[in-house]
């Protein structure tokens, strides 16, 4: 994973005709630092339901439609938030993340050389993570992590590709690291994906007063169980 501060992205708005779907997908936008910009002379990106017209302006359009189109960019619905996230990483930064960032707070078990030590886990990808731990953990360093999602166990090892030394700002008292994981089970990493796009979901749902059961998240391309079928 790469180090997690960069100047955010481009200015991104929703239109559809569905207005709670168009508040949801926007509140999950600015959690990855895509932002709203209502008036159209300053719009980078509009994601439009085909089938709308398409407003004045110099933005691109990236139409949301429920089949494939022959011209013209577009995302089909339902929408998987990861293919989103790609399409816009592509779009606004040089050096694109390949992978949702999903951060966090909770505390991991780390297993370093024998000595287990007590951290917490900042942020999640299904192929890394970023922690906090008392020690300094050098780079090129094997480790094993313990932790829990939705009280769902994993155990995995990972090799630190970065650390960053301990700081006087607020959650920088510990050193922080960087973490790839050793090569996961695709089932596994899959179940990750999946539960890293809920997840998203379920914060914009928190932060917009929406119901998790919602009939607007028919849009997406969800699972709603990403540990189903794993071993307990």
């Amino acid at each position: 994973m790469l180090l997690e501060q960069r100047a955010g992205g481009g200015l991104v708005s929703v239109l559809t005709r569905n207005t709670t779907f168009n508040r949801l997908l926007q509140a999950i936008l600015a959690e990855w630092q895509f932002y709203l910009e209502a008036d159209a002379a300053s719009l980078d990106v509009l994601l439009l339901e085909r089938g709308l017209a398409a407003p004045d302006g110099n933005h691109q359009v990236i139409w949301l439609s429920p089949m494939p189109l022959a011209t013209g960019p577009y995302l089909e619905v339902p929408l998987s938030l990861t293919e989103l996230y790609h399409y816009l990483e592509k779009l606004f930064f040089p050096q694109p993340r390949h992978h949702i960032r999903l951060p966090l707070n909770q505390a991991i078990d780390l297993n370093v050389r024998g000595v287990w030590l007590v951290g917490k886990l900042l942020s999640l990808s299904d192929r890394g993570a970023r922690v906090a731990c008392p020690a300094t953990l050098p780079k090129g360093e094997s480790l094993q992590l313990d932790f829990r999602l939705r009280n769902y166990p994993l155990r995995l090892t990972a090799e630190v590709l970065y650390d960053i030394p301990a700081g006087d700002a607020p959650g920088r008292e510990h050193p922080q690291a960087g973490l790839l994981f050793k090569p996961l089970r695709p089932e596994l990493r899959l179940a990750l994906r999946h539960f890293i796009e809920r997840s998203f979901v379920d914060l914009a749902c928190g932060k917009t007063g929406i119901a998790a059961s919602d009939p607007c998240l028919s849009w997406l391309d969800l699972t709603r169980k990403p540990w189903a079928g794993l071993p307990d």
